[in-house]
């Protein structure tokens, strides 16, 4: 059904007009609305491309400007006297995608504030195609207003003066992943930087009841080492950190389970993700710590309001940050489990990176 859908479409690019033009008349369409999704819909999705040499979008530093690559070529390799076709956006061909679900309701319509797009676009005599930018403002698209959101812009051809437009082919569906662009796309730097970050965690002793141990490459403080000097490892699932307190286990009073960094992270802008995890903690607030250019965490009492480090709760279990220096870091947990029946089990310690941000 795919290759049919291509087929027919590609038959009408090349199809003729009946005049007296012997090679006929070469239909005038957007690659762009063809290329991403091979002839199924006309998304074209930004960020695409793998490295400098392949993404569809240009940043201009000088200008502030992110350009998004659009183009107009025709449907025939005659190169017949030059063109020129108008350049319009279609604000009701979102607004319809939306009210049919296509888009959800975190993509919304790019505000016409946020960029430019030349009115128009000539192909001189002897050339088949030519490009042209969508200029997205990088300021304003670092917004808050858009954070974790989508922005859409229908860009349509009209007016191709004795050429046809390709009526399949004249629209392309510019969707701006806000996110993969202003931070980025994330690479996985944590066996660089990070020592023993996974399940099966190993240790450096158990407990001689066979379910808690030390952690090997982390620190970890005596409150944090609560069955009998052992602590912040248990033998769970196939080896987690955890801290916990009822079902058997003493309260915690400023437990601290950490690493740093084995060298320094160069400036940029990084994740710390601990979402691969159970946790149980409703009752006493628990800690996830960065702490920037020191060599442990802060105690519990000291982390709230603590402008010199980054901290989040067990129930959003990122942090993003931002180096503008080189810096080694030190991540970590701290928690203060005064009432009984919480805790955690982490599965994994990611550091993320990303080396392509605006």
């Amino acid at each position: 059904m795919k290759q049919s859908i291509i087929i027919i479409f590609l038959l009408s690019l090349w199809a003729c007009k009946k005049n007296e033009d012997s090679y006929g008349i070469a239909n005038i369409y957007m690659p762009q609305a063809l290329n991403i999704s091979g002839g199924i819909n006309a998304n074209y999705a930004v960020p695409t491309g793998t490295d400098s040499s392949t993404y569809n979008y240009r940043v201009d530093a000088s200008s502030g400007k992110l350009n998004i690559m659009l183009g107009v070529a025709q449907g025939s390799t005659y190169k017949a006297a030059g063109y020129t076709v108008d350049i319009v956006t279609d604000a009701d061909t979102i607004a319809l995608l939306k009210l049919n679900n296509i888009l959800d309701n975190k993509t919304l319509l790019m505000p016409a504030a946020l960029y430019t797009l030349p009115s128009s676009i000539t192909v001189p005599a002897g050339q088949t195609a030519a490009t042209f930018s969508l200029a997205v403002d990088i300021a304003q698209l670092k917004s808050s207003d858009y954070e974790g959101k989508k922005l859409a812009l229908a860009v349509r051809l009209k007016n191709a003066g004795k050429y046809d437009i390709a009526s399949g082919a004249a629209v392309t569906i510019v969707i701006l992943d806000v996110d993969a662009l202003v931070i980025g796309p994330s690479k996985d730097i944590s066996a660089k930087y990070l020592k023993n970050t996974t399940t099966p965690f190993t240790v450096a002793g158990m407990h001689s009841g066979g379910r808690w141990g030390t952690l090997t490459d982390w620190s970890a403080n005596t409150a944090a080492k609560s069955h009998d000097g052992f602590g912040g490892y248990a033998k769970d699932e196939g080896g987690t950190i955890d801290m916990e307190s009822g079902w058997g286990s003493p309260a915690i009073h400023n437990g601290k389970i950490w690493q740093t960094t084995s060298s320094a992270l160069p400036a940029g802008t990084y994740t710390l993700d601990v979402s691969d995890l159970d946790w149980q903690g409703t009752k006493d607030p628990a800690y996830i710590v960065m702490a920037p250019g020191l060599d442990t965490i802060p105690d519990y009492g000291d982390i709230a309001g603590n402008t010199t480090i980054k901290y989040t709760l067990f129930s959003s279990p990122k942090i993003t940050f931002t180096l503008t220096e080189e810096k080694k870091v030190t991540v970590g947990f701290v928690v203060n489990y005064v009432q009984d029946q919480q805790g955690f089990k982490i599965y994994s310690v990611k550091l993320m990176n990303y080396p392509k941000h605006l």
